[in-house]
C-alpha cells in the first residue's frame, strides 16, 4: 500500500543511536516505513510533562491506529537501559493526521493536556510523600523541636514526640506550612522537589507548641513564678524574656 499522507512535522524512524547517532550499533528490523509520534520515554524520565504527553497523546493514537504495527516500540539502549518511542506506519494514515497535529501543537506549548498534567503531578506528589517525603519532613520537624526540649527530657526526647504524631497528622501539618510558602512542590526532571527549607523558617514555638499540644517555652523563656497578679501589671503567664 503506497503512502496516503506525508506529515510536515514527523520524522522517519531511524537506525541511529539516540545519545551518538550512530548506526553501527543496530541490529535490529527495518522500520524506515515508519514515522516517529512527538513522544517517547525512557527507564529515567521521571518530569511529569514527558509521562503526561506520552499517556495522552498515546492513548489518543491507540484508537486511530489501524496498522499491526503501528505502536509503541521498545528498544534497548547502553545508556539509559531501553527507551520506547511510538511508531506509525506509512500507511496509518488517521494516525499519522493525528500525530502531525500533535507535533505541530507541541513545538507552541509542550502540554498535551494539563488536565492530565495535574493529575499525574498530583499521582507523583502522592507517591513521593509516601516514599520519602513524609521520613524528611518527621526529621525537620524533630530537628525544629529539639530546641525546646525540657532540661530532665530523655534522650531523643523530641524523635519520640514527633513519632507519636501519626500519618495523617503529619500530612495535615505540612499542607498548613505549605499554605504559607511561596511554592510547597515543584516537578523537575527527576520527580517533584518539596520546599522544606522555607518550611523551616515557618516552625515557630507556638506552632510547634499547636502541633504537639506540650507547653513549649522560647530558649530565653520561663513559667512565672511570682503570685498572679503581675507585679508589673502584665497578663502573659510567661517571665519576660531573658536579657
Amino acid at each position: 500500500m503506497h503512502p496516503t499522507y506525508t506529515p510536515e512535522h514527523l520524522e522517519r524512524w531511524s537506525p541511529a543511536d539516540p545519545a551518538t547517532g550512530g548506526t553501527s550499533n543496530y541490529a535490529g528490523a527495518d522500520l524506515s516505513a515508519f514515522w516517529l509520534a512527538p513522544i517517547s520515554t525512557n527507564r529515567d524520565t521521571a518530569d511529569s510533562v514527558t509521562l503526561s504527553n506520552w499517556r495522552v497523546i498515546g492513548a489518543e493514537l491507540e484508537k486511530l491506529a489501524q496498522h499491526e504495527e503501528s505502536g509503541a516500540h521498545s528498544f534497548g539502549h547502553w545508556a539509559c537501559g531501553w527507551y520506547e518511542v511510538w511508531l506509525i506506519h506509512e500507511s496509518d494514515t488517521a494516525a499519522l493526521e493525528c500525530a502531525d497535529r500533535w507535533a505541530a501543537s507541541l513545538a507552541d506549548y509542550p502540554v498535551a493536556d494539563e488536565s492530565d498534567l495535574c493529575e499525574l503531578e498530583s499521582e507523583e506528589e502522592g507517591e513521593a510523600w509516601e516514599r520519602w517525603a513524609m521520613a524528611e519532613w518527621r526529621d525537620l520537624l524533630t530537628k525544629a523541636l529539639e530546641p525546646y526540649a525540657p532540661n530532665d527530657a530523655p534522650i531523643d526526647w523530641e524523635a519520640d514526640v514527633i513519632d507519636a504524631l501519626s500519618d495523617d497528622q503529619l500530612g495535615e501539618a505540612w499542607h498548613g506550612i505549605a499554605n504559607r510558602l511561596s511554592w510547597c512542590c515543584i516537578h523537575e526532571s527527576d520527580g517533584p522537589t518539596f520546599n522544606f527549607r522555607e518550611a523551616g523558617e515557618h516552625l515557630t514555638v507556638k506552632w510547634l507548641a499547636q502541633l504537639t499540644g506540650l507547653p513549649l517555652l522560647p530558649p530565653d523563656q520561663e513559667w512565672r513564678r511570682e503570685p498572679y497578679p503581675w507585679p508589673d501589671g502584665s497578663r502573659d503567664p510567661l517571665a519576660p524574656a531573658l536579657a
